[in-house]
């Protein structure tokens, strides 16, 4: 049933991307309770790719962010991850693709923006698309005049993926990457439960 609802989920995603002209397919290869996820560049060119994958019920979530160059015509795999037993298995992704000569980078430090700097003793947000709660969290922190800057994994992927590199020493099995994700001046927040509580917590800093 589980495998059911991810390919299903997998055949939604691919048939809206075709439409599009897609130019990387993300496709599952399932071994036991691992469960890898493969990129396959279908182009000529050298490809470079950002996949960040949110997950529910398995033991890696794969939250950190991979960032691969794929080779012309070539599929290779992206991240694995493991099911926890017991719990219902699920996931979402967010693929970015640039064409070699518009490089994500591979190496943090060449980013142009000094993360440490743009964060330092700030309330940061870091959103995505069609993300209801980043949108109501935006909207009460306005509300409340409380100051903060946002920046958005979609529009703004080089200072997501600096961010994300200069908080990865903290990461444990355990981390569950949620948007929004909240940077409160000294430390990291993934999403919240209760709006109100977590626009407390925020002004009492």
């Amino acid at each position: 049933m589980i495998q059911k609802i991810l390919l299903t989920l997998f055949v939604c995603l691919t048939q809206s991307s075709f439409g599009q002209g897609v130019k990387v397919k993300l496709t599952e290869k399932k071994n036991g309770k691992r469960l890898v996820l493969m990129a396959e560049n279908t182009t000529k060119d050298t490809l470079n790719v950002f996949l960040m994958v949110t997950s529910e019920g398995y033991r890696r979530s794969a939250s950190r962010p991979v960032i691969k160059n794929i080779p012309p015509q070539s599929k290779i795999r992206m991240t694995t991850m493991i099911e926890i037993t017991g719990q219902q298995q699920s996931y979402t992704y967010d693929l970015i693709v640039n064409e070699e000569e518009n490089n994500l980078s591979l190496n943090f430090e060449d980013q142009p923006k000094d993360i440490e700097q743009l964060i330092k003793n700030k309330l940061v947000l870091f959103t995505k698309n069609a993300c209801k709660k980043c949108d109501d969290l935006k909207k009460a922190l306005t509300e409340e005049r409380i100051t903060y800057q946002s920046f958005s994994l979609d529009s703004d992927p080089l200072i997501y993926r600096q961010f994300m590199a200069s908080i990865e020493k903290d990461f444990t099995l355990e981390t569950r990457i949620r948007f929004p994700i909240i940077w409160n001046k000294d430390h990291v927040i993934f999403s919240y439960e209760v709006l109100n509580e977590v626009i407390a917590k925020l002004d009492g800093q």
